[in-house]
């Protein structure tokens, strides 16, 4: 009943003129353009004045907006109810990282038929061997042939990645890469207990989850088994005194580059989990969290990780290393993936100002965002930028979040496969207060 509410279906051609458009493959706002839409394709993008808008099309004046390919999700484990709430906050593409199997069909069934509302989904299929700590699958390989198995499984479903959970048996780690990329699929993961991220990576992956996995690499005299919440609390305590500007830390950032590894950081998981505090809102909703429901809210005010006596610095202290960290992966030419493992999103936007703090520029951040994360899952030709011929997911912000990224929080429209979304309606399904700017937001005509 909601998608059929607040889905616009334009019945011609749509378009957006006086915009501010971000360049996602060089990094720049280009003032003044006009971006035409055909079904759920872009048909002509160009200055204002040079592009023809057919006849009887719907328009937005743009002015004083900026129009930006819609943003990717790149760590997310769906339920049925995240759809409206990465819609309303302009995620218009996301990458499962492990669910079960018939629920995220079903959820993608929905969303696909325009049924419910929700964003394009691309699915990595979830791997973990038996045991006390096993993660939230079905999908469970002790044994060679096990692991093929699953592998098989997920690859004939058209699944386009592998994750390998922590209690995966090391020596399973090169058998299970090797027929992942026979079979066409990427290969990412936690870093199973035992083994370090040097290892996973000579072992065949293409991908890391969790910033908490580079620091471990360095903590393996402390810390062998990172099945439990260990992997957390060790890197809490002793990521402050790792001296990144040492050979080891920057050889292994030069092994990363030279392997072409992504790194997937989920930053805003470890500033919750290192920086919350009891009866303070979560840093991973930040100014949102007056907007959301009361009891929604409730639930980001029980603080992270119980901290030591005497450690509350020092936790702060890790956290702010592994800021500096993704500097210098980015600055040492590894690929970032923004993705969240948290609250659908509104916790994105959380992620990107994470990046921002970090050191990155904004453009960058807004690149990472739309054009890489298209780029790594191989669906550049269809998305991650505006240009003709590539389908219609667009986002308007009213801000300049190239230069100030807190303005991305400021979505007001959102289109997808060329399906049009006022955020004040998303909002409103969710019961989430909407920006006072909303109000004043200019119809079509």
């Amino acid at each position: 009943a909601i998608a059929r509410r607040i889905a616009h279906s334009p019945a011609g051609a749509f378009a957006f003129e006086h915009a501010r458009l971000f360049d996602t493959e060089h990094g720049a706002a280009l003032s003044g353009r006009t971006v035409v839409i055909q079904g759920h394709r872009i048909a002509a993008v160009g200055e204002d004045g040079r592009v023809a808008i057919p006849a009887g099309a719907e328009v937005i004046d743009a002015t004083g907006r900026t129009l930006l390919p819609g943003l990717w999700d790149m760590h997310v484990h769906l339920s049925p109810s995240d759809g409206l709430m990465h819609m309303a906050c302009g995620v218009t593409s996301v990458r499962d990282m492990g669910n079960d199997i018939d629920i995220l069909a079903r959820i993608r069934k929905q969303w696909d038929a325009g049924t419910e509302v929700g964003p394009r989904v691309i699915p990595a299929g979830l791997i973990d061997g038996r045991g006390p700590f096993q993660g939230p699958t079905k999908v469970l390989a002790d044994s060679l042939p096990e692991a093929m198995a699953a592998v098989d499984r997920y690859a004939d479903l058209g699944y386009a990645q592998i994750k390998i959970y922590s209690s995966v048996h090391p020596e399973l780690v090169p058998a299970i890469a090797a027929e992942a990329h026979r079979r066409g699929l990427r290969v990412s993961g936690h870093v199973p207990a035992f083994m370090t991220a040097e290892q996973f990576i000579r072992a065949g992956v293409d991908e890391i989850q969790h910033m908490n996995f580079i620091f471990l690499n360095f903590m393996a005299d402390s810390i062998l088994d990172t099945r439990s919440t260990a992997r957390f609390t060790f890197p809490a305590r002793l990521s402050a005194g790792l001296d990144l500007h040492s050979a080891r830390v920057q050889q292994f950032i030069q092994l990363m580059h030279d392997r072409r590894i992504v790194l997937d950081p989920t930053l805003g998981v470890f500033e919750g989990l290192f920086t919350d505090r009891p009866g303070e809102i979560s840093h991973t909703i930040g100014i949102t969290g007056d907007r959301l429901p009361i009891q929604v809210r409730r639930g980001f005010t029980t603080g992270g990780l119980a901290v030591p006596p005497g450690m509350d610095a020092r936790y702060r202290d890790s956290f702010q290393r592994m800021l500096e960290m993704t500097k210098a992966l980015h600055e040492g030419g590894v690929t970032i993936v923004a993705g969240t493992d948290g609250m659908a999103g509104f916790m994105l936007h959380r992620e990107l100002e994470l990046y921002v703090r970090a050191g990155l520029t904004p453009a960058e951040v807004l690149q990472i965002a739309t054009l890489s994360a298209a780029r790594v899952m191989k669906r550049d030709a269809d998305l991650g930028s505006i240009a003709p011929g590539k389908l219609a997911d667009v986002i308007l912000v009213d801000g300049n979040p190239d230069q100030r990224i807190e303005d991305i929080r400021k979505v007001e429209l959102v289109m997808k496969d060329g399906t049009l979304y006022r955020t004040r309606d998303l909002d409103e399904a969710l019961g989430v207060r909407p920006l006072p700017a909303m109000a004043a937001e200019t119809p079509p005509r």
